[in-house]
C-alpha cells in the first residue's frame, strides 16, 4: 500500500522566500548600475569649460590641441583613460571636419550623451569664433607687422613640439606589444613614404586589428 507523504510547507515557503530575495537582489543590482551610470555623467558646464579652455589656449589647432586635451580629460579630470582617448581620436580622424570639433562632440557624447556633446562642441568652437571676430574687427591691420611675424616664427616650432609630445605619450600606452609596434612602423612608413590618405590607413588598421588572431599568431 502506497504511503502518503504530505508536502512540507516550510520547504515550499523557504524556496519561495529564496526566489523572492534573489529577485530583489537583481532589481537592486540593476538600480545600483543605473545610479552609477547616472552618477558618472559629467556636468555639461564642466565639459563646456574644459573645451573652452582647450580652444582658448591652444595655438595651431588640430594635433596641437591633443596634449592639452590629454592633460585635461585624462590627468586632471580623469574622465577618460588612454584607451578611450585613443578610440575617440581614431574615430575623429576618420570623420570630415576639424579635429577639435569632432573630438569634443564625441567625447562629450560619451561623457554625458547628446547634451554633453553639444556643450563640449560649443566650448571648443566659441574661442576661435571670438578671436577671429576680434581680429577681423580690430587687429587685421597688424597681421604683417614685424613683431607679429616674429612671434609666429617662434610659435610654429612649439606646435611641432606639442604634437610630438602627444604622440610619445600616447605611444607609451599603446606600443607595448610587438604586433602594435610592428603596425606603428608599417603605417608610419606608409604615411611618410607613400602619402596615403589617413582615412585609408585607419580602415586598414581596423582590418588588421580584426584579423589579428590570424596575422599575428606568433607575435
Amino acid at each position: 500500500m502506497d504511503t502518503f507523504h504530505p508536502i512540507d510547507n516550510e520547504d515550499t515557503s523557504a524556496g519561495a522566500e529564496k526566489k523572492e530575495k534573489k529577485k530583489e537582489d537583481n532589481e537592486k543590482k540593476e538600480g545600483d548600475e543605473k545610479n552609477k551610470n547616472k552618477k558618472n555623467r559629467v556636468n555639461t558646464l564642466k565639459l563646456f569649460s574644459v573645451f573652452f579652455k582647450v580652444g582658448t589656449f591652444t595655438i595651431g589647432g588640430g594635433y596641437a590641441m591633443i596634449p592639452l586635451i590629454q592633460v585635461e580629460v585624462i590627468q586632471n579630470k580623469k574622465w577618460l583613460d588612454n584607451r578611450e582617448f585613443v578610440e575617440i581620436l581614431g574615430i575623429t580622424q576618420s570623420l570630415p571636419g576639424p579635429l577639435i570639433t569632432n573630438f569634443a562632440l564625441l567625447a562629450g557624447y560619451r561623457l554625458n550623451g547628446i547634451k554633453g556633446g553639444l556643450f563640449s562642441l560649443l566650448g571648443a568652437i566659441l574661442p576661435s569664433f571670438l578671436v577671429i571676430l576680434i581680429i577681423v574687427i580690430h587687429l587685421w591691420q597688424f597681421a604683417e607687422h614685424r613683431a607679429v611675424q616674429a612671434a609666429f616664427q617662434g610659435i610654429r616650432p612649439v606646435v611641432v613640439a606639442l604634437i610630438i609630445s602627444a604622440a610619445i605619450k600616447l605611444g607609451k600606452g599603446i606600443l607595448r606589444k610587438r604586433y602594435t609596434f610592428f603596425l606603428f612602423l608599417f603605417f608610419l612608413g606608409t604615411l611618410l613614404l607613400f602619402h596615403v590618405h589617413p582615412l585609408l590607413v585607419i580602415i586598414i588598421g581596423a582590418l588588421a586589428g580584426f584579423f589579428r588572431p590570424y596575422l599575428f599568431k606568433n607575435i
